[in-house]
């Protein structure tokens, strides 16, 4: 995926709108997930030792309107521990307050600016917000993968009005997910979970046709029992969905990709979530609910893994915040992470609670080969939707 790259340009001394994802979460003002923040420091290391006068400008949850409970003032305390150097903080992110903090900063000198989402014309992709933004730098860098697949203001219409250039976070994403995406290392495994399947059929599809193991899990797997004549008890599954379905088993049929659906799983008697009882998915009772993998499927799929080359993951197996349903996606995370580390699988990991889990398994992202930190943009770039910010950096290039 070619984009130009701030390896690539001279910012020296010249004021550079840095967009990152600092869409962390926060709990009682303080940041209990540093990992995107870690992600932005090579790119802003890289900047301050330019000269650069580097202006950082982020989204902070869902606002309707200003909301000091999701200010980026939160954020400045650990970034400036991180980065070892001073952060300050504007609470603005256009306007005369704005201009006059970056007009006082010196090179190598950080500020972070106020909530875009303060402002509703930074979802609108508005032209007028994003030559504001634009009018007080000098350079653009986007270093926000995850929110790459949106078509906001400071993501892809800022281009526009501005040189711009991918930072290393965006360029490592690209990377990565060019290589598992160009299906070259088999045999390849995906495994594909979480709750909502209605959001993730492009994706499977795609899978269904490149690689040679499907393995599903989470609430999208109750779907394709129920599909398939099983009794999911009260598991929670979507209606309506069943010529989709039928699409995605005949594209796999099609393509030599082997469907791996739970062989036995682990339901919960009481709403408290805080005991399992096995079942094969023969036996699952009216009452039950399908919260994790069994033991039986666990054993299959860590055989599937452990013969493949490249695993692509997305979504967790079972409900991993209970202690009693997380055996199933901790017990292959571990498994992921030994054949990760002996160099016998490339792991590429992302969206939706992937690093909650990795968490809740006692790893870190270094234990793989890759962490996405997108989401949604994850998601979005594996069923082949365009990215609007990616393409807004490659149409820099012409």
């Amino acid at each position: 995926m070619n984009v130009p790259s701030i390896e690539n340009c001279d910012l020296r001394y010249k004021a550079v709108l840095l967009r990152v994802d600092f869409n962390v979460p926060v709990r009682d003002g303080e940041v209990h997930d540093t990992t995107r923040i870690l992600r932005a420091l090579p790119t802003i290391q890289h900047l301050v030792n330019a000269g650069a006068k580097i202006i950082i400008i982020s989204h902070f949850g869902r606002p309707k309107g200003k909301d000091n409970n999701l200010s980026l003032k939160n954020i400045v305390e650990i970034l400036s521990h991180l980065l070892s150097k001073e952060v300050k903080f504007v609470d603005d992110c256009v306007g005369e307050k704005v201009q006059r903090a970056v007009n006082a900063m010196d090179g190598g000198d950080v500020i972070l600016l106020e909530n875009l989402r303060f402002y509703r014309e930074e979802e609108q992709n508005d032209a007028n917000f994003a030559k504001q933004l634009a009018f007080l730098a000098d350079a653009y860098v986007n270093d926000a993968f995850s929110c790459s697949h949106r078509a906001h203001a400071s993501i892809s219409r800022i281009t526009e009005f501005l040189p711009s250039y991918a930072g290393f976070c965006l360029q490592d994403e690209l990377k990565y997910l060019e290589k598992v995406i160009s299906f070259d290392a088999k045999p390849i495994t995906a495994i594909v979970g979480g709750a909502k399947i209605s959001t993730k059929i492009k994706m499977l599809i795609k899978l269904a046709k490149n690689v040679d193991y499907l393995v599903l899990g989470g609430a999208i797997a109750n779907n394709f029992l129920l599909f398939n004549k099983v009794n999911v008890g009260k598991s929670f599954f979507q209606n309506g969905i069943d010529d989709l379905l039928k699409n995605i088993v005949e594209t796999a049929n099609k393509n030599n990709c082997k469907v791996i659906m739970p062989e036995d799983v682990l339901v919960s008697i009481n709403s408290d979530y805080d005991t399992s009882v096995s079942r094969t998915t023969e036996s699952i009772l009216d009452d039950d609910v399908i919260l994790d993998i069994g033991p039986q499927t666990l054993s299959t799929i860590n055989s599937i893994i452990a013969s493949s080359k490249t695993l692509l993951w997305n979504g967790p197996i079972g409900v991993f915040e209970h202690t009693a349903f997380a055996n199933g996606t901790v017990g292959v995370m571990k498994v992921v992470s030994d054949l990760s580390h002996k160099g016998k699988l490339t792991s590429v990991i992302g969206g939706g609670d992937s690093l909650s889990a990795i968490n809740a398994a006692g790893l870190t992202d270094k234990d793989f080969t890759y962490v996405s930190t997108g989401g949604g943009a994850f998601l979005s770039w594996l069923s082949g939707n365009e990215m609007p910010g990616v393409a807004a950096l490659q149409s820099a290039l012409d």
